[in-house]
């Protein structure tokens, strides 16, 4: 047995262990003030983007050089005297990323008082669309999916849609516009003008993604619904016949009995022939510039002609049989993408 006053003792240690344990568990841990207070940058406002989509006021970013590429950016006001080449170097990107970012073109002059979004590396946005994952989108900026996890602070791969993303070392998608920053909804506090930003994804002339509610689809030349994926499905209410693979590098689509086929995005036909062509039958080419092509093989008629230029969900053709065609594919539209002359899977732009 042990002596009363070790007992006595061990009574009163294991009581102020006990309540030891409750106060912590119930106050905050401890943090020196200089670590939850930061001061102003007085040449701009640091924000941070988070998941929803919003832009929320956040730390320093502190010296340019040692800036870790995490998913931040800063808010710039142009002063008189500045251009995108001293812009740039102050923060050390280019000034294509600036021009990416803000939508500013080649012939576009910077005006005193314009804020621009500046993004902590080199880059682009992208806004994630539904269905999409981090995989999906690293292979279409031919970027690893650990980057755009570091750069963003993504766990577990988990994205949702409509967040924006920055894509380290990223370049516009070839075919379709960066997410840019516009009016819209994304806060950036009282300082800045009235106008709010929002990333939006332009879907050619008149037509964004900024539907307000309970307006219909937007519709196109033909009268085709256009979609908010990267590219438009060349058909509706049809199913895939046959996949992307290795022995096949494009999609089989088909409506049942046939039906139209649709410009995938803007851009200028270049090929539009009839004929055996090689097993593509009569045969359409679209280019959309910045390196991207699209086919649309085997159809019925043809409604365009080398030279015109199409609009995104615009009618190009009807679905047919023509040129080689076998099995279980019969009526279709053999679709596919090719980037700088290299063919991909058409789902990562459809999707």
């Amino acid at each position: 047995m042990r002596p009363p006053l070790l007992r006595w003792l061990s009574f009163r240690v294991r009581v102020l262990c006990i309540v030891v344990f409750c106060i912590g568990a119930f106050l905050p841990p401890y943090a020196p003030r200089t670590a939850q207070a930061f001061g102003d940058d007085q040449g701009s406002q640091q924000f941070l983007f988070v998941e929803e989509g919003f832009l929320m006021k956040s730390s320093s970013l502190g010296v340019q050089g040692s800036r870790l590429a995490f998913n931040q950016g800063t808010i710039y006001r142009v002063k008189d005297g500045d251009s995108l080449e001293t812009i740039a170097k102050q923060f050390s990107i280019t000034p294509q990323t600036i021009r990416w970012t803000n939508d500013i073109s080649e012939h576009d002059n910077l005006q005193p008082g314009q804020d621009l979004v500046i993004l902590p590396v080199d880059g682009v946005l992208h806004a994630v669309k539904s269905g999409q994952t981090l995989g999906q989108i690293a292979k279409l900026y031919s970027v690893s999916a650990d980057a755009i996890a570091s750069q963003n602070r993504i766990r577990n791969s988990l994205i949702v849609a409509g967040q924006e993303l920055i894509i380290p070392g990223g370049k516009p998608l070839p075919g379709a516009p960066p997410a840019i920053a516009a009016a819209g909804s994304l806060q950036f506090g009282g300082k800045l003008s009235a106008a709010d930003l929002r990333l939006k994804l332009d879907l050619g002339e008149g037509v964004t993604t900024q539907r307000g509610a309970g307006a219909g689809p937007a519709v196109g030349a033909a009268g085709a619904a256009v979609t908010q994926s990267m590219l438009q499905w060349p058909c509706e209410d049809c199913t895939i016949t046959q996949y992307f693979s290795p022995s096949h590098y494009a999609l089989d689509i088909q409506t049942k009995g046939g039906g139209p086929i649709f410009a995938a995005a803007d851009g200028t036909v270049t090929r539009a022939d009839y004929g055996w062509d090689g097993g593509y039958g009569n045969v359409i080419e679209i280019d959309h510039g910045n390196g991207m092509v699209t086919l649309y093989g085997h159809n019925k008629e043809l409604y365009v002609k080398a030279g015109d230029h199409v609009k995104r969900g615009e009618k190009i053709s009807w679905m047919g049989h023509t040129g080689l065609v076998h099995g279980p594919t019969g009526i279709h539209v053999h679709f596919e993408v090719r980037v700088n002359g290299v063919k991909k899977n058409p789902l990562l732009y459809l999707e």
